[in-house]
């Protein structure tokens, strides 16, 4: 990898589970490093870490472009990881394609020498069979009822019409099921997860997903950095895993598997319609969704991340080593239950970053 000792980089949405794992990273490269954060964000994944705080918003474009001045390169990592809303448009869109847009002006207006954009395998598509998909795939925004799913894909079309219109070198990486450690917020994938170590979520009867370690998407950023492709897109993800196959690293881990979801796509609807109803008198995110199972219900969400693994040099940790440093992580964290962690093997001690 070039030597970046004395360049800069601004991380948008610094202290998210991306932008914890990406500070680290960039630090560990040799760059100095911006993080930029709202007036309101928690930063407690940012302890201890030696960077330069900002505060401003990725949807105020005065308060980027002054953070993007003096910047070698921008990791745009910010967006509202949230699959419902009461008001979506607000809440999940606006964030996810005018920030990017601002982002990639404020790059533009700053001279940064390289964007890395923080998209999602949601851009490319859920199959129906157990076939994986790779960059060359372009999910149907029509075909996605998720309003993260819909942002994100406006939102990549967005980074790349932007980075054209503008002359700005940009890269994409796609992520796959974002696991491991620095998720304080705990979003929609943790949240899985910290269910079936509890033993309240099951796993479906049919269909897979693909898992990846924060911490090694995080480390690909750092190389898209220098080896990425302008305008290329790179999937990074780690192994794809049979729903069953989640459910017996589950039961090594926890010594208790999941239980099997069964029901059909009829009943499952009815059972998040009326989630959604609490939803919208509580304001908490219902446990699921009708647009979840529209868009998710026995679909295999597996990707091949062959483009990164041969260009940038990207090596992701397998699944079960996902799974693992996730458990560890909740268990320092506070969200395993506690006759759960009594039944631990003792070589799962809590992680931190």
């Amino acid at each position: 990898m070039a030597d970046v000792h004395g360049q800069r980089a601004l991380v948008t949405g610094a202290n998210g589970h991306v932008g914890v794992n990406l500070v680290r990273a960039a630090r560990d490269a040799g760059y100095a490093v911006v993080a930029l954060v709202r007036p309101t964000s928690d930063l407690r994944g940012l302890d201890g870490v030696d960077v330069e705080v900002r505060r401003g918003d990725i949807l105020d474009p005065a308060s980027l472009r002054a953070a993007a001045e003096g910047c070698d390169v921008l990791f745009h990592a910010a967006a509202a990881h949230k699959t419902w809303s009461r008001d979506p448009a607000r809440e999940i869109l606006a964030p996810a394609v005018e920030g990017t847009r601002n982002a990639v002006e404020a790059a533009a207006a700053a001279g940064v020498r390289r964007v890395v954009y923080t998209s999602s395998s949601n851009t490319i598509g859920f199959s129906r069979g157990p076939t994986p998909l790779s960059e060359a795939d372009h999910a149907d925004p029509a075909a996605y009822r998720v309003p993260y799913v819909k942002a994100k894909i406006a939102a990549e079309r967005a980074a790349f019409e932007t980075a054209a219109r503008l002359g700005v070198d940009l890269v994409a990486l796609n992520p796959t099921g974002i696991m491991g450690p620095g998720d304080h917020r705990i979003t929609p994938t943790t949240a899985h997860a910290v269910g079936l170590f509890n033993g309240a979520a099951p796993v479906f009867a049919a269909g897979g997903v693909n898992l990846v370690d924060a911490r090694d998407v995080a480390r690909a950023h750092v190389l898209a950095a220098e080896r990425g492709r302008p305008g290329e897109r790179y999937l990074v993800g780690g192994d794809n895993l049979t729903w069953s196959e989640v459910a017996d690293h589950v039961a090594a881990l926890t010594g208790r598997r999941p239980k099997v979801l069964r029901l059909g796509r009829r009943p499952l609807t009815a059972i998040g319609a009326v989630l959604e109803l609490a939803a919208r008198v509580t304001g908490k995110p219902p446990a699921l969704s009708r647009a979840v199972i529209a868009d998710g219900l026995d679909r295999f969400i597996w990707f091949d991340s062959g483009k990164a693994r041969r260009e940038l040099g990207f090596e992701p940790a397998d699944g079960g080593a996902v799974l693992r440093a996730t458990l560890r992580w909740l268990l320092g964290t506070g969200h395993i239950k506690e006759q759960v962690a009594r039944r631990l093997s003792a070589e799962l001690t809590p992680l931190s970053l």
